[in-house]
């Protein structure tokens, strides 16, 4: 663990440097735009987690979240976009606003393997969404198309069987109840694939196959809490402070054949306390950088590691620009570009650029912003 001087140092280091410079937009009309892949080919992928649909709703009123099967997965390159898998589930509100669905893509030989969120499980690992949301928290694989869900892991069972975090945190009354599971991230690993859950606070392996094992477990921290802070999270005058959990919102192979995963932290997303561990099977977690906010994802340029800031102030203090920020491996961190990204969800690096997903809780129609992919050129992150 860093030295309080250390982390100074850090958070300076951190605002030091840097312009934002202009973003191309790549790729347009997408539903809540998350994670994008890369393909060897150089085909651009970028997850929609949808408008969620007409299945059933779960709530009232406009923060109601709507199911059906609008997630989707959308391929660009040589300047042509368009959906390739269609029909996967979807959760979101009425005006198609802040989904969850599909948040993760890996394409192998035709082959989608799809990472499904799922944020509402109780403590047998079942949730309510209904038909439409079956695959919710699964790894499936899928041909192009409308979707054909081959399950090939599901995480919301082994978290109610395992929970290898065993509840750690401050319990269901702020949000965080001791079942939780939520697949957000994952990159190939191994044979298989290493995969953060986000609400479990985890790092897994699965097998080709299906077989588990845990890679790595993350640890809760302290954080003082404000008066402010209180009333936003309903916590008691007396209370002080808060055991604020993980939440590993991102995965990346380092070039050292290491595994990075990247924080989004919880309540009450305190700016300055997402983390960085570097993971190696079989050792424990090791702290590899600190003083972020709201990490929304991480991946490598050459030996440099570019992370991705969703908002920059914190998730409790909108509105809020995001901020990419290049990590050089002697701890120097420079801010690329931060005017222009909103909500900030997903990040890749090929074809001499680096694309980001932007306006990431945003849906294609609608009077407000719609997602979008852009792009910057990659030597600004060496």
């Amino acid at each position: 663990m860093r030295s309080l001087l250390s982390g100074a140092l850090a958070l300076l280091a951190l605002f030091s440097g840097g312009q934002s410079v202009p973003l191309k937009v790549v790729a347009t009309d997408l539903n809540n735009p998350r994670k994008i892949f890369v393909g060897p080919d150089g085909a651009v992928y970028v997850v929609e987690a949808g408008t969620g649909g007409r299945d059933k709703c779960l709530g009232t009123g406009s923060s109601a979240t709507c199911i059906g099967l609008s997630g989707s997965i959308t391929r660009f390159a040589n300047g042509a976009q368009k959906r390739v898998v269609t029909g996967l589930w979807s959760g979101a509100h009425p005006d198609g606003a802040r989904a969850q669905g599909p948040a993760a893509v890996i394409v192998r030989q035709g082959t989608y393997y799809v990472l499904l969120q799922d944020g509402s499980i109780d403590s047998r690992g079942v949730n309510a969404l209904g038909p439409d949301g079956a695959n919710a928290g699964d790894l499936i694989s899928t041909p192009a198309g409308k979707a054909v869900p081959a399950v090939l892991f599901n995480f919301a069972a082994f978290e109610a069987a395992r929970n290898p975090d065993h509840g750690a945190g401050p319990g269901a009354k702020f949000g965080n109840p001791a079942i939780d599971s939520d697949p957000y991230a994952f990159a190939a690993y191994r044979g298989g694939f290493a995969v953060a859950d986000a609400a479990g606070n985890d790092l897994l392996w699965i097998s080709s196959k299906g077989a588990v094992s845990v890679l790595a477990v993350f640890p809760t921290q302290t954080v003082k809490l404000t008066a402010a802070v209180r009333k936003t999270i309903r916590a008691p005058r007396t209370m002080a402070s808060i055991a604020v959990q993980s939440v590993p919102s991102s995965v990346a192979v380092g070039p050292d054949g290491a595994l990075y995963v990247g924080e989004l932290t919880g309540v009450p997303f305190k700016p300055g306390t997402a983390r960085i561990w570097r993971i190696v099977p079989g050792e424990k977690p090791a702290l590899y950088a600190s003083g972020f906010t709201n990490i929304s994802d991480i991946a490598f340029d050459g030996k440099n590691l570019l992370v991705l800031e969703f908002a920059v102030n914190g998730l409790f203090a909108p509105p809020s620009p995001g901020a990419l920020i290049r990590l050089a491996p002697n701890g120097k961190r420079t801010v690329i570009a931060s005017a222009g990204l909103v909500d900030p969800s997903g990040l890749a690096v090929g074809n001499g650029s680096i694309y980001i997903a932007n306006y990431g809780l945003s849906p294609a129609a609608g009077s407000g912003p719609h997602g979008e992919v852009v792009s910057l050129a990659a030597s600004l992150g060496a």
